[in-house]
């Protein structure tokens, strides 16, 4: 599993002005099961995303089609992480 970080970069004004369009790319993988769940950090300051995937790489691949990268609102951190 692949833990994906976001982080605003940009004002809240235009991360809301692609948000209709970031919560469709989620729905997208969720109804392709390669999303597991999803959701805003504390004082909106970005979200969390977690890939079913083994590959860093195919969860980058995935987040290139995400609004907040194409627009440039966020910083996308990825960690590889297996449960227990």
């Amino acid at each position: 599993m692949i833990v994906v970080t976001l982080t605003y970069k940009k004002p809240l004004a235009e991360v809301d002005a692609v948000l209709k369009q970031h919560i469709a790319f989620l729905d997208h993988y969720y109804e392709q099961k390669k999303f597991l769940a999803s959701g805003r950090r504390e004082n909106r300051v970005g979200g969390v995303i977690l890939v079913l995937s083994s590959s860093i790489q195919e969860a980058e691949e995935i987040m290139k089609n995400d609004p907040f990268y194409i627009h440039d609102v966020a910083d996308y951190d990825f960690m590889w992480f297996e449960p227990s």
